[in-house]
């Protein structure tokens, strides 16, 4: 069904509806996923998952200085958490941390959640943290650590075409089943066999590691109790722990999102003029306006995946490859002259 060489799920959820919407789509290397042709009519466009002619390459790489990105989030008047960069651990470090009192630590350029330590609050987690981050990057963030939930807003062209909320993975008790067995439960419905091949929602839990056991420890119960139906057992601890290590839900709420904060995702993709951009927000709820008080925006990505707005964990599935398509072969100059309004 596929050509040959193709395995990445949002390359192949990306040919599956472009033949479906009367497109040609086939890899411009033969057997090299890394670039897709895309033929409609007489146009013709290639394409690097979500990236596009139409992205700049200014904007990718403001997006990818973390830095950069919060300044000019901030200079458009959005609440962007505190934060600082250093080259190590000092004195400008301790007086951030002894300042915010919990604080994210990033490399400051690197990709997806690679060398990140969240909600780190004494001095040795922080050390700790900065060793880590320096083994992917020269310079650092110290960014305050906001409570509240994860979200991601998916912006095409100007709007918004999905929201996910995610979260640590978590089990809630049926009265009946061990945590053990719950996990267990958990781990065969994280798997779904679909029309473009087998899509994990998330990354196999070790029912024996030990930071499992601690977390659940630290909630009163082992893997062999039994929970109560509807008690939510979590199963990871957000404190000083390696971000990366942590299996999430996502789950759609697309219809929740406050209007106001839909065009602030909106104004922030186009403050760094990327057309398809995921916008990380934590937040108490995205249904009340998002304030420097109950949250902020964390980044601007500007090659977002859209798996999981199609496959969601719990709610309803969003057709944005369908909307991602439309936007790069119907709507030519609808997102410059946005911009420019």
């Amino acid at each position: 069904m596929f050509p040959k060489g193709i395995h990445n799920l949002q390359n192949r959820l990306i040919i599956s509806k472009a033949r479906e919407m009367g497109m040609t789509c086939e890899p411009l290397l033969a057997e090299c996923e890394d670039f897709l042709e895309l033929s409609y009519g007489d146009k013709r466009r290639v394409i690097n998952k979500t990236r596009s002619h139409r992205l700049p390459l200014i904007a990718g790489l403001l997006a990818k200085n973390k830095q950069v990105c919060n300044m000019l989030l901030h200079e458009r008047g959005m609440p962007v958490p505190p934060f600082i960069v250093i080259e190590a651990m000092g004195d400008k470090a301790t007086q951030f941390l002894k300042l915010h009192r919990s604080v994210v630590v990033k490399p400051l350029d690197a990709s997806g959640s690679a060398g990140v330590t969240l909600d780190v609050r004494t001095n040795e987690e922080l050390e700790a943290a900065i060793a880590r981050a320096g083994t992917h990057s020269n310079s650092i963030m110290l960014q305050q650590f906001v409570t509240g939930v994860d979200y991601r807003v998916l912006v095409i062209n100007g709007e918004v075409a999905a929201v996910n909320e995610y979260r640590p993975v978590y089990v809630e008790g049926d009265g009946t089943s061990t945590i053990r067995a719950l996990i267990r439960m958990l781990n065969q419905q994280r798997i779904q066999h679909t029309s473009i091949g087998k899509f994990e929602a998330f990354p196999k839990i070790n029912e024996d590691a030990e930071p499992l056991r601690k977390v659940l420890l630290g909630q009163g119960i082992t893997l062999e109790e039994v929970p109560a139906a509807g008690r939510e057992i979590e199963l990871y601890d957000l404190r000083n722990s390696a971000a990366g290590n942590i299996s999430e839900f996502y789950m759609d709420c697309t219809e929740a999102i406050l209007p106001d904060n839909a065009q602030m995702a909106i104004e922030a993709a186009g403050a760094l003029r990327i057309d398809v951009a995921g916008i990380d927000i934590r937040c108490e709820n995205i249904r009340q306006p998002l304030t420097g008080d109950q949250g902020g925006i964390l980044e601007v990505n500007a090659l977002p995946d859209l798996t999981h707005h199609v496959f969601p964990f719990g709610g309803t599935t969003r057709d944005v490859v369908r909307l991602y398509l439309e936007y790069l072969f119907q709507m030519e100059h609808h997102f410059e002259k946005s911009i420019a309004e």
